[in-house]
């Protein structure tokens, strides 16, 4: 949504278009209050004004009203038509937790200092001198999950409710029927796979991550009713027997020498089966300068990863590198595409 500024942005002077870029911050953090504050469940059963609803989630009604007042020129919140204080918009909705594509766990994991901190450092990482989340906490930000359980449930919470949309339309937009066997490298919670196999009732999974996200899938999918058609590894024990090895989004948190690495090994485990398939879920950056947000996600997996979202060509030079050859590319849900590939 476009805020309402009463004025048109081509129209200010280039200081004052570059200020309103430079200072993001005055936008994005009012925000992630709203969220830390959990103001959307707050607002779930009518409208509130601003003292009942700082009571309510414990806050000062002076600096909450700024906040809303903030937020609202950003269409997050509004006033109630009738009077009765205030209320979220259909984008502020979105703020809740539980609801179809909710965003709250994303501005939380945005916003959480340990984040934040990487981006104050990528200055530095821009010298040269590697991702700033690992300069800012002394380890690589998947070590530091495993110590982090909050800081782990929320990257788990921000990035699951996109993945359980991307998992509905990418079985619209690619064909996976040819798959009895999926193997899902760097599953995480296991909410891409739950959802192909919802779509792909005779295929069964194997979920492959780290021993903790492992842990977290277990019970998130036991009750499940794919519960019974996926099977879990833990990362470095690639099975030799799938169809399609998917990774959605992983190789874009490492450098080419790291990716190269992991899509050697998943080379081998296909090796001698021509119709295996290789399987990425990623952006594909546009190679001019029209407005994409691959390229805004790029500096966040630069900043703590240390990783990169990659063109068409930095694809295919990837994929060659380490035995495949790129065989199809498909857009699905916006940035995301699949990339096809097969051993070269």
């Amino acid at each position: 949504m476009t805020p309402s500024t009463g004025y048109d942005q081509a129209q200010l002077p280039p200081h004052v278009r570059l200020m309103s870029l430079v200072a993001g911050k005055w936008m994005a953090q009012p925000i992630i209050a709203l969220a830390e504050l959990d103001v959307a469940e707050a607002l779930a059963d009518g409208p509130l004004d601003t003292h009942a609803l700082a009571a309510r989630v414990g806050a000062d009604a002076d600096a909450l009203g700024r906040i809303l007042r903030a937020a609202a020129c950003l269409g997050v919140v509004a006033h109630d038509p009738d009077g009765r204080g205030w209320r979220t918009t259909e984008v502020g909705e979105k703020l809740r937790a539980g609801v179809p594509n909710s965003l709250r766990d994303f501005a939380l994991f945005m916003g959480d200092p340990a984040t934040m901190a990487s981006f104050a450092a990528l200055t530095e990482t821009v010298r040269g001198n590697g991702p700033g989340f690992d300069r800012v906490h002394g380890r690589p930000l998947f070590e530091h999950l495993a110590q982090a359980p909050e800081l782990a449930r929320r990257y788990q919470g921000a990035w699951g409710p996109l993945t359980a949309e991307l998992a509905e339309d990418v079985t619209k937009d690619y064909d996976f029927t040819r798959y009895r066997v999926l193997a899902d490298v760097g599953g995480g919670n296991g909410e891409l796979l739950a959802g192909l196999l919802t779509a792909l009732p005779e295929a069964r999974g194997i979920l492959i991550d780290r021993p903790d996200a492992l842990e977290t899938a277990r019970a998130r999918l036991a009750d499940g009713p794919v519960a019974s058609r996926i099977t879990f590894r833990p990362i470095g024990d690639l099975p030799a027997d799938a169809d399609a090895y998917v990774l959605k989004n992983v190789l874009h948190c490492y450098g080419d020498d790291a990716c190269a690495g992991l899509l050697t090994e998943v080379a081998a485990a296909m090796r001698g089966r021509q119709d295996a398939r290789l399987v990425l879920i990623e952006t594909v950056v546009a190679e001019d300068d029209r407005f994409d947000w691959a390229k805004f996600i790029d500096i966040e997996v630069m900043a703590n990863n240390g990783g990169r979202e990659r063109t068409r060509s930095e694809w295919h030079a990837l994929l060659r590198r380490a035995g495949f050859a790129l065989t199809s590319v498909t857009p699905t849900t916006p940035p995301q595409s699949v990339i096809e590939a097969r051993l070269a």
